[in-house]
């Protein structure tokens, strides 16, 4: 076995990741005391009494030698820790982090303060996550590698230290025998759906067909057999049966032309109200809207039977429209000359491209209006418009009311 480093020469190699990095770095002993740390950017777990707390949490003296050990908390902090062994046995571990593998949003942050009950910590919480390094799980490896490098001088590759992360400290889960629950299922007369149906629902769908998906969909929900996703809650079950299914037919709205972004938005705005509702009823009547929503949209989409090129362009500014938009983005985006693209678009929607975008930020603002508590300040800005004259005037052009007539009498307009 390697000899492991003196400690000033552990010092010296924690305090070169840590100016490179920038990620918090701890050279605990065998008994689990810091010895050495760098994290002067480190801002205390609001969940902990104290950084010892969480360290300690992470600190196994039987890990093996061999590679570094990745983990990450329930509160989705990534560390990875090297244990310190020679001849004389252990010597203790270095550890670095927390780090977080992906940006994490406020909304997802609240998330998790909603999952632990921890409202009274709300503030600290946030400040918390937003002050981790974000690195993605391919680099921490590489920082792994080098950091047990400068200590073992030994190289590594990365499926070496996968596989033997794969296998460590993995909870054994009781599962039934798939080829038993496929049995059991064929001596019941419940049985899933022919996949018949799916797919006729899914083409209605893509179709823009709203009577006949509707139709269909409350017939094989009435004959029954969309199966079990949870064997402990019915609620649940009807959730999961209920995400899957809009996971499906997004996809088929996107192949029937509704614009990705509007298609993956109106996914994730279904999604996190199914997952608000409180009983299995009302998430089939909330799942039956979502397939009547995008069934409509698809078949709004395919009234207007424009080219392909002219559908890019209408993706794009409907992608983009808080974003100024030019003539070269559109070219760019349809592979086509600005000059023939231009005059294309003309033909085919009847008005050209840049009343096509005023149009439809006008229409954009009016959702802002009646939706929001946004200033008539704050929505012409964020559309782009260059000051308040060109937006009344812009807004007036299209609906006949200023901006103000309209966010006070919406509902006359």
């Amino acid at each position: 076995m390697n000899m492991i480093p003196a400690v000033k020469d552990l010092e010296y190699i924690c305090k070169l990741m840590y100016e490179t990095y920038k990620i918090p770095i701890f050279f605990l002993d065998s008994n689990g005391e810091i010895v050495l740390e760098f994290s002067s950017n480190y801002v205390h777990h609001p969940l902990y009494a104290s950084k010892q707390g969480i360290i300690q949490q992470l600190f196994h003296p039987d890990d093996p030698q061999q590679f570094p050990i990745f983990r990450t908390t329930n509160y989705l902090e990534s560390f990875f820790s090297i244990c310190l062994k020679d001849n004389d046995g252990f010597q203790g571990v270095i550890m670095m982090g927390p780090t977080l593998s992906s940006p994490l949003s406020e909304v997802m942050i609240k998330g998790l303060i909603n999952d632990f009950h921890l409202h009274k910590e709300q503030h600290s919480v946030i400040h918390y996550y937003q002050s981790l390094p974000v690195l993605n799980s391919l680099k921490f490896i590489h920082i792994s590698m080098l950091l047990y490098y400068m200590i073992y001088k030994e190289q590594l590759d990365i499926p070496m230290i996968l596989q033997h992360n794969k296998t460590l400290d993995r909870p054994q889960v009781e599962m039934e025998n798939p080829d038993l629950a496929i049995a059991e299922r064929r001596q019941n007369t419940f049985f899933h759906h022919d996949p018949i149906y799916e797919k006729r629902i899914m083409q209605f769908v893509k179709e823009g067909r709203k009577e006949e998906v509707i139709k269909h969909w409350r017939s094989a929900a009435e004959e029954g057999g969309f199966g079990t996703l949870s064997k402990k809650s019915q609620l649940r079950s009807q959730k999961n049966l209920a995400i899957t299914s809009i996971t499906l037919i997004t996809r088929a709205a996107m192949e029937g032309g509704l614009y990705p972004e509007a298609a993956y938005t109106l996914s994730d705005f279904y999604i996190q109200n199914i997952e608000e509702l409180t009983t299995s009823k009302d998430v089939d009547h909330l799942l039956e809207d979502a397939l009547y929503d995008f069934t409509e949209r698809v078949q709004n989409v395919q009234r207007q039977k424009y080219s392909k090129p002219i559908h890019l362009c209408q993706s794009y500014i409907f992608t983009h429209l808080y974003e100024e938009i030019t003539l070269a983005d559109l070219a760019n985006v349809t592979g086509m000359n600005p000059r023939y693209i231009s005059s294309l678009f003309k033909k085919e929607v009847g008005i050209s491209i840049s009343e096509y975008i005023q149009r439809e930020r006008v229409e954009e603002a009016k959702n802002l209006m009646t939706l929001t508590n946004h200033s008539l300040a704050e929505i012409y800005s964020m559309l782009t418009f260059h000051d308040q004259s060109h937006f009344t005037k812009v807004f007036k052009k299209f609906t006949g009311v200023t901006p103000k007539q309209f966010k006070d009498k919406p509902l006359k307009i």
